[in-house]
């Protein structure tokens, strides 16, 4: 699906128009074969490109050719709750925003819905814009990630496997959170030297913010899978711990009763025993077991193995 938007300062309402002209924004939305046909011919978009940005495991990179500057970042969003990240294509020609991406749910509806101030005829506004709600995207996430976490954190001795899976879909959303902000990082410090993009002066303290930022989140996102490892080290540590203590009584309740079982089976034999003749050989077999047993327990809280 292709969507082309239009607001200037002569015309600064956000118009849907039919036809391309220059100042435009291009947003294409889960492209068919003809839609990328159209962009290679009349806009030269290179085709490479147009297939990298539709396979989902495609790295942010940036480059310029033939005069177009080309963006490729990922983006976090949500799909059958879970959260993944997806290419994006900002791609900046001599007179259009064009944008194309594998999902509806990309970063661009937020020039439709919230930015009043975006003029589709300011291209470096765009790309900073973009790159700078993506960032708050991913710090939305990971403010949510890492809350979930520290919840996981305090209930540490109450965890059930649905728990323990979900810190297994936590981790993989963070390296993929990682994965995905180290190139991100990158691109945003090479468009600061103004290599691909004109950079204004009143544009650099936003680009340095933004790296600022990118790099923050990334710690954020590191911090997150310290946090987990901790919590998965910290489980497996209790639980050790745990199984020690039921061996620990296990081992020490069998050796309590072997000795009266050791005693009980000799005086049970069919064989001529002492005290057989004795009325009181049942009191004086049950004391025998009893100061046996209280010898053994003595023994054993001295070493204290309990």
């Amino acid at each position: 699906m292709i969507n082309v938007y239009n607001r200037t300062i002569k015309s600064p309402e956000l118009k849907k128009i039919k036809v391309i002209k220059p100042g435009s924004w291009i947003q294409v939305v889960k492209p068919t074969e003809q839609e990328i046909e159209m962009l290679v011919k009349n806009l030269n978009i290179d085709p490479t490109v147009l297939e990298d940005v539709l396979d989902e495991n495609e790295i942010s990179r940036v480059e310029k050719e033939n005069g177009i500057f080309y963006m490729i970042i990922r983006f976090p969003f949500i799909k059958d709750k879970v959260i993944s990240t997806m290419p994006l294509l900002l791609a900046i020609t001599k007179d259009n925003i064009i944008t194309v991406c594998k999902e509806s749910e990309d970063i661009t509806r937020y020039f439709l819905e919230k930015d009043k101030d975006f003029l589709t005829t300011k291209k470096t506004y765009f790309v900073l814009k973009a790159i700078s709600e993506i960032f708050r995207g991913y710090d939305a996430y990971l403010n949510k990630i890492l809350k979930d976490i520290k919840q996981k954190k305090i209930e540490i001795n109450h965890l059930r496997n649905r728990d323990i899976l979900f810190l297994v879909q936590e981790e993989e959303t963070l390296n993929d959170f990682i994965s995905a902000l180290v190139p991100t990082i990158n691109i945003t410090e090479r468009i600061l030297r103004g290599k691909y993009i004109t950079i204004y002066e009143k544009d650099i303290d936003v680009v340095e913010d933004l790296v600022m930022d990118s790099k923050q989140t990334l710690e954020l996102s590191k911090s997150g899978l310290k946090s987990i490892k901790n919590i998965r080290e910290a489980y497996s540590t209790i639980l050790t711990n745990d199984l020690n203590k039921v061996m620990k009584t296990l081992t020490i309740a069998t050796i309590m009763f072997t000795v009266p079982t050791i005693i009980s089976s000799i005086f049970g034999m069919n064989i001529p025993l002492p005290m057989q003749n004795d009325p009181m050989a049942f009191l004086h077999i049950m004391g025998l077991i009893f100061f046996s047993s209280l010898i053994l327990l003595l023994i054993i809280i001295k070493r204290r193995w309990i």
